[in-house]
């Protein structure tokens, strides 16, 4: 009989036993991704034991965290995310000494099969899994895939994981050609595809994204994804009534609460109205004055980094910072970091020069569960 692990708070079950004996839940019920469990120290330790006999049980409860919004599949490797579906885990989460020691085992079982695309598979999902917990993995996880694809090229599941890596790390020099070699074994997959879209967006390539979200939308008219990735392009276009029209559509294909506030809030802000913040916002000095309200706008539709805005706190009239939730900022290579930040800096001057303010401009990136300062912009 196989052994079995309480899904609330990770106890090992007694043999037989219908309920926890610690806390008491049912043994039984069948767990998912739409159940409403949430991730935990405790969860994530027992989630290394199920990784033993296989990847389904990590791929269901963390894929939801992955990535929220415009930023792309939600679950690696197979689905994009509706806008608004944060993460409740955050990257800052460490891997139990369980779950290192398993990722220690399973890495030394591969070098000892170095022709083995199996385990290297393996080992490249489970680290991908591990560095959604903590980006310090992803390295790993790429060196794992790349292993895979030296001795497969044209392993379609180890070319999304690798693309689904470098999206991440805001690395979209690496994150097209693997989406493209993905796609190109895979045409059909709509969220592989809407996620190529926004790195071609983010690379500087409007255009191109345009015509690969309406790709999408043309093969799958209920693919939410690229609705509001492609009304999020319009606007960045200067094309409010395109961008509008998308987002009515997404509003409409919308199935739950939280995504539908998001675009709501969306509309309003095309409109001209001021959405209601999502979560609570701290009085400050000035809030909502044009410089803050063009410095909000521009970043909350930042295609990475946008859907992950919790919230703005305002100190002073030019100076505040942003909360963001499950932003990999320090897995970012340094070459990639610095050119995040100064399109944001360049974003921060163009505020400034059509909304003169007293003070000096600076926004500093925070972890929205923790306060961390992960970065600080100035123009």
């Amino acid at each position: 009989m196989a052994v079995r692990f309480c899904s609330r708070c990770g106890t090992k079950a007694v043999s037989g036993a219908k309920f926890c004996a610690e806390c008491g839940a049912d043994l039984a019920g069948p767990r998912s991704a739409a159940s409403g469990w949430q991730l935990t120290i405790a969860g994530s330790a027992v989630l290394v034991v199920f990784l033993a006999a296989g990847l389904a049980v990590w791929t269901v409860i963390l894929s939801p965290a992955a990535r929220p919004g415009l930023a792309g599949p939600a679950g690696h490797p197979s689905a994009s995310s509706a806008p608004g579906a944060a993460a409740d885990a955050t990257n800052r989460v460490a891997l139990p000494d369980q779950a290192k020691a398993f990722l220690v085992d399973l890495t030394a079982q591969a070098k000892q099969k170095p022709d083995d695309v199996d385990t290297w598979m393996k080992l490249a999902q489970v680290s991908a899994r591990a560095a959604q917990l903590d980006p310090a993995y992803q390295t790993d996880a790429i060196n794992a895939y790349d292993h895979v694809l030296a001795l497969d090229p044209k392993n379609a599941d180890a070319l999304r994981g690798v693309a689904n890596l470098h999206y991440d790390r805001d690395d979209h020099q690496k994150a097209i050609p693997a989406f493209e070699k993905y796609l190109a074994l895979r045409p059909d997959d709509p969220s592989a595809k809407t996620d190529l879209g926004t790195m071609y967006l983010y690379s500087g390539q409007p255009e191109r994204a345009v015509a690969t979200y309406q790709d999408v939308i043309k093969s799958n008219p209920a693919f939410l994804q690229a609705h509001y990735n492609l009304a999020v392009t319009y606007h960045g276009q200067g094309k409010d009534q395109d961008a509008l029209k998308e987002l009515e559509v997404a509003r409409g294909l919308a199935t739950d609460d939280p995504v539908r506030k998001q675009i709501d809030d969306m509309i309003a802000s095309l409109k001209g109205g001021r959405p209601a913040p999502a979560e609570p916002v701290a009085k400050t000095a000035g809030a909502g004055s044009p410089f803050q309200k063009a410095v909000e706008e521009a970043f909350r539709t930042h295609p990475i980094m946008g859907p992950r805005i919790v919230r703005f706190e305002w100190g002073a009239p030019a100076s505040g910072r942003v909360l963001v939730r499950n932003f990999p900022m320090a897995g970012m290579p340094p070459e990639v970091r610095e050119k995040f930040t100064g399109r944001l800096a360049e974003q921060l001057r163009t505020a400034e020069a059509a909304h003169p303010v007293e003070g000096p401009v600076r926004v500093e990136i925070a972890d929205a569960t923790d306060g961390s300062v992960m970065a600080t912009v100035t123009p």
